[in-house]
């Protein structure tokens, strides 16, 4: 590993991964800690949502204004989510601010008061995000293209289910926080204007005491089935299409990125040009490459008019079959270049970095330097893509329909 990078496991399991970012004043951290939706307790789906907040609401020597007020003076730039692995805890400043919010940061995760009155506000807060999801249907579609996608639990909804976050306890998120907040697994990173021994003896000092506990097992269980209508009463249909692709770790990974750019890459891939410039058949349209650890999928999405829908949804059908007749060298040139510039870009941002080499080290066990990436890129060959194309025909699909009526499924 050059050394722009570093990265050491301490004896508590807890993994520090770092990038040093020459010219920057700036740092960011991201610190992900192994309590995500996928496992949430049985019958309590959002309970890592609810914790998340609630780890914020006092820590160690202050509650949670004095927190708030600290974290403040500080300069920080944070936030917080939770996903299907992890519950994530991020924040930029200054670089020496950023070390010294370590503490903070360290009795969020080991010594969260969890408060009855914050328990309160945070599953409101919650079930009200839950409820916000109906005035967002395109949140809502890729949300039921994942439940509908994914194995299970990895499908679940992070968010919860409203049943399940109305019956959740104070007393059951603490057992939850001494099952889930633990140093093996978790991954604290850092970018920016960094030292490595500084930053390392900072983790040793304020989370070396973290316990190590290991993570229980995910019973992992097929998806749903590959169809889901729900009905909405709307002038408006939205549409999502997912299919399997190769995971991260494949070899063919980088080939099919290529294959998903030249698809979706800005307004001049193909979903973009056939459905929306020529045919004017949808407002929005589009399509990604996502991953989990150990799966890859294309997800698309495609918003259009009651009118249009059936059309819309032949149309996208047919443009990911048309895919597997293979593309061209303009079109591959086009999506390296925009490719690169997402990278480039990126790579100037402190906080984009801290996540990428966290979500790099948890996906692959070790970080990805930037000119590894490139030159990735670089090595790809639109022989290459037409032949992953044709070994990798699009399908079986997953499809989600939220509208007023169904559609009539493609063969």
């Amino acid at each position: 590993m050059s050394e722009r990078y570093f990265q050491h496991t301490f004896p508590n399991g807890l993994t520090l991964v770092c990038e040093k970012m020459p010219g920057m004043q700036s740092a960011a951290m991201t610190l992900l800690v192994p309590a995500g939706g996928a496992n949430d307790p049985p019958d309590y789906c959002g309970a890592a949502t609810v914790l998340g907040e609630l780890v914020l609401r006092g820590a160690g020597p202050r509650d949670s204004r004095q927190l708030t007020e600290y974290l403040d003076r500080l300069g920080l730039q944070r936030s917080s989510g939770v996903g299907v692995h992890h519950t994530r805890f991020a924040c930029a400043a200054v670089a020496a601010r950023v070390i010294e919010a370590m503490d903070a940061y360290a009795d969020i995760v080991q010594r969260p008061h969890l408060p009855e009155a914050g328990f309160l506000a945070a599953r409101d807060l919650a079930l009200q995000a839950l409820a916000g999801i109906d005035d967002e249907p395109r949140s809502k579609v890729f949300i039921k293209l994942r439940e509908w996608h994914w194995p299970s639990p990895f499908g679940r909804n992070a968010m919860g289910q409203k049943d399940d976050l109305q019956k959740l306890t104070l007393e059951l998120c603490r057992a939850d926080f001494a099952t889930r907040y633990h140093a093996r697994d978790s991954i604290i990173a850092l970018a920016g204007n960094i030292d490595f021994q500084q930053v390392k003896d900072a983790v040793q000092r304020v989370f070396g005491s973290w316990n190590g506990r290991a993570p229980q097992p995910l019973k992992v269980l097929p998806p749903p089935g590959n169809y889901h209508f729900e009905q909405t009463s709307s002038e408006q249909t939205h549409i999502g299409i997912a299919y399997r692709s190769v995971p991260e770790t494949h070899p063919d990974y980088y080939t099919a990125r290529m294959a998903v750019e030249c698809l979706s890459g800005g307004m001049s891939g193909r979903l973009f040009t056939e459905l929306r410039e020529k045919r004017g058949l949808c407002y929005s349209v589009g399509a990604s490459y996502s991953s989990l650890k150990g799966y890859g999928s294309v997800m698309g999405y495609a918003g259009t008019t009651n009118e249009r829908a059936q059309a819309t949804l032949d149309c996208f059908v047919a443009e990911l079959y048309r895919l597997s007749e293979g593309v061209s060298q303009q079109e591959l040139d086009r999506a390296k270049i925009g490719l690169k510039a997402s990278i480039i870009m990126s790579g100037e941002s402190t906080s984009a970095r801290a996540g990428a080499i966290a979500h790099d080290y948890f996906i692959r066990g070790r970080i990805r330097t930037l000119d590894e990436i490139s030159a990735a890129i670089d090595s790809i060959r639109v022989e290459q893509v037409n032949e992953y194309l044709k070994n990798n025909r699009p399908g079986p699909f997953t499809i989600v329909i939220v509208g007023p009526r169904e559609l009539k499924l493609p063969t």
